[in-house]
């Protein structure tokens, strides 16, 4: 060939324009990461969280509002993207996760570990007996789907409480009663909703087999999850002011996260990747239980920095895509009667729990409040939501294709609904500590 053919074929294709495709991705991408730091300063000035608002982003960009309509998210391209769906929703979690266990404080979390036990189990067992008879007596819904749906939807999401409660000026104590109530309640709901799934189809109980499943998911995946941290740390000692230091833990975490999912620990990855966090994030602590170990406790303020920008970008994402679930066109009035009525049991039992939590714990009124508003579902709602079509669709006389959408979409009203209160109950409190503040400061300048 010429070489002055090819240079001209090379110039060609280095200066060609983007198709109509890529410009309206980069378009897309580039304003969601805007919004997404716009949401972040709204909550920094004004105390509103900005979990709503990228989930209402994803709700108009996606194709039963605008996405057709504009070529933003069309059907054929939200069906591309369900393709990496498992592979996008695991690995937000688990960056989320770790990020969660780099900001809260073992010895805090240690303190409130009877509070943490107590909401965990009587939040999610009373959510998921109220949500089942609810629906069964009143929806007229056989009784062991109704409790199916209640254990889809009886425990927080970790993946939106972690980014609001980390973000609110509560004591240390109550952040991690809260975090550590949603990483509980995000296995208890994966495990308790499978369980029931599996009685449907086989109309047998082994309570032997969930506990040892539930001892599995906890016990075993945050110990070697917090083992792996505590190495990582004489790791990151070794690579201190290394460049790339941060990218060596990221890969560590993705890794750490996989080998525990795989046999013979047969674990959860998101409950080690915040064990792994956690111990990276209390490096003083570990060094003073290590303390015959040559471990240096100068924190790794680089980490911090970088993960605390990715997580930005990861939750950014994560929440617009979590938008991007619903189908408005199969929508009817039952379903939003179901989800009104579930959000009705769910604040209900939230209520309850946090008062009784305010009782027996040493809670200030900021923070049974903020246990209050800690109520909304996500992640693990959505996914499971679509699960017992898969399983038993043609397996059962009870189910049908009408329940199975009054399934997706009450779980989807369920998800935003609980979203929107946290929002609210988070504002007021955050504003109610406003105001405390500056009612404390007159006292103060007073006397």
């Amino acid at each position: 060939m010429d070489p002055e053919t090819g240079r001209v074929r090379w110039l060609r294709l280095v200066c060609r324009h983007m198709d109509t495709e890529t410009i309206t991705a980069f378009l897309a991408i580039g304003s969601i990461i805007f919004l997404g730091f716009f949401g972040n300063v709204v909550f920094t000035r004004f105390r509103i969280p900005d979990v709503l608002i990228l989930i209402f982003l994803g709700m108009i960009i996606g194709p039963d509002i605008l996405g057709e309509r504009f070529d933003l998210v069309t059907y054929e391209a939200l069906d591309a993207i369900n393709n990496f769906k498992e592979l996008f929703l695991t690995a937000a979690l688990v960056i989320i996760l770790f990020d969660g266990g780099l900001s809260l404080d073992l010895r805090a979390m240690i303190e409130s570990m009877r509070l943490s036990a107590f909401m965990s189990i009587t939040a999610f067992v009373s959510t998921f007996v109220a949500v089942g008879f609810a629906l069964y007596y009143i929806m007229n819904i056989d009784l062991l789907l109704a409790l199916s749906m209640g254990a889809i939807v009886g425990g927080t999401s970790s993946a939106i409480v972690i980014p609001i409660v980390s973000k609110m000026r509560i004591r240390p104590q109550t952040k991690a009663l809260l975090i550590t109530e949603s990483i509980v309640t995000d296995v208890l709901v994966i495990v308790v909703t499978l369980t029931m799934l599996a009685v449907i189809l086989t109309g047998e109980l082994n309570v032997g087999s969930i506990l040892k499943d539930l001892a599995s998911k906890f016990l075993l995946a945050g110990v070697v999850g917090f083992l792996a941290g505590v190495v990582w740390l004489f790791v990151l000692q070794k690579l201190q002011n290394q460049p790339l230091s941060y990218m060596i833990t990221v890969a560590a975490l993705f890794v750490l996260a996989g080998v525990v999912e795989l046999p013979p620990i047969s674990s959860s990855g998101a409950v080690a990747a915040l064990a792994f966090g956690l111990a990276i994030g209390n490096r003083q602590f570990v060094k003073r239980r290590l303390s015959s170990l040559s471990l240096s406790t100068v924190s790794n303020t680089q980490i911090q920095q970088f993960h605390s920008e990715m997580t930005f970008f990861v939750r950014t994402f994560f929440f617009v895509y979590l938008g991007l679930f619903f189908r408005f066109n199969t929508f009817t009035e039952i379903h939003l009667v179901a989800g009104l009525l579930i959000i009705s049991v769910i604040v209900l039992i939230r209520w309850i729990a946090s008062m009784m939590a305010w009782w027996i714990g040493d809670l200030n009124i900021e923070d049974a409040e903020t246990v209050f508003a800690s109520m909304p579902r996500g992640l693990a709602a959505a996914v499971l939501a679509t699960l017992p079509a898969v399983m038993l669709a043609g397996q059962t006389d009870a189910w049908t294709e009408d329940i199975g959408l009054l399934f997706l979409n009450a779980t989807l009203i369920v998800i935003l609904g609980t979203t929107i209160l946290t929002t609210i109950f988070s504002f007021v409190t955050e504003k109610g500590i406003d105001r405390r503040q500056r009612e404390a400061l007159r006292k103060r300048l007073s006397n």
